[in-house]
């Protein structure tokens, strides 16, 4: 009786396939590191708002300063705003101030030195007011001044009036706060919704900014965004002055931010 010999069952894989899995293996560990390692490595952006890639902020130039102290053309005109400032909480809180007197002394528009000197004017007379409340004094602009509708980006042509504004800003040490508000009637403004609080964000801090780049210190100063929570009208067709900036100037005695 012939036996039958037992022929040994093959493998179906390949001794040497464990090989091909592990340097797959090796392979991808690899590249995970390599795209950690390379996220990692970007740059913060400083003072980041909520992101709008609709716009694009072009690269910030400070026009040229004026002649005299500090950049003042009059400082004997300025002096007594610098005084109001400073001694801001001895006036009452109703009190009614001369706007004419103190947009002069703010922005000091020279007619021999500006050629738009007539369009400044009337914009600043009509878009500019100044006013004291339990903050402080306030510096309010409205958009159309700074900003075309729905944009944040600067119209370069009044970047002059905020230079001006920096160099007060500059003579005394108070703090500061840049309040951006947008108006909830208008679609272009962002209405009601997330589209307001992202529009008045970057406006504020693209003010910011540009007072930074006049040289005031940014630890005096922080960003306020309120979209259109806050208008200062509720009736259609008359919300232009919803949209706003407010540069508030603190009181001397506010020692820390509340």
């Amino acid at each position: 009786m012939t036996r039958l010999k037992r022929t040994p069952l093959k493998s179906e894989l390949d001794p040497a396939s464990w090989m091909i899995t592990f340097s797959d293996m090796v392979t991808l560990l690899l590249t995970f590191f390599v795209m950690i390692i390379s996220i990692t490595s970007l740059e913060p952006k400083s003072l980041a708002v909520i992101e709008d890639d609709s716009q694009q902020i072009s690269e910030f130039r400070p026009p040229p300063r004026g002649t005299g102290v500090l950049g003042f053309s009059n400082p004997t005109l300025v002096a007594p705003l610098i005084n109001l400032l400073e001694n801001q909480e001895s006036l009452p809180p109703d009190v009614s101030l001369d706007q004419e007197q103190l947009l002069a002394a703010l922005f000091r528009l020279d007619p021999e030195d500006l050629p738009d000197y007539q369009r400044l004017e009337r914009e600043i007379k009509e878009s500019v007011n100044i006013f004291k409340d339990e903050r402080g004094l306030v510096v309010r602009w409205d958009k159309s001044i700074l900003f075309p509708e729905g944009s944040y980006i600067l119209r370069e042509e009044n970047l002059l009036l905020l230079d001006r504004l920096s160099q007060v800003l500059q003579a005394i040490s108070l703090p500061i706060s840049v309040e951006g508000y947008t108006d909830p009637l208008s679609d272009l403004e962002g209405g009601k919704t997330m589209a307001g609080y992202r529009l008045s964000a970057n406006r504020s801090k693209v003010i910011l900014e540009a007072l930074a780049g006049f040289g005031l210190d940014l630890n005096r100063m922080r960003l306020g965004a309120h979209g259109g929570s806050l208008p200062l009208t509720q009736e259609a067709g008359q919300g232009r002055e919803n949209s706003r900036i407010e540069i508030v100037i603190y009181k001397p005695t506010k020692s820390s931010w509340t």
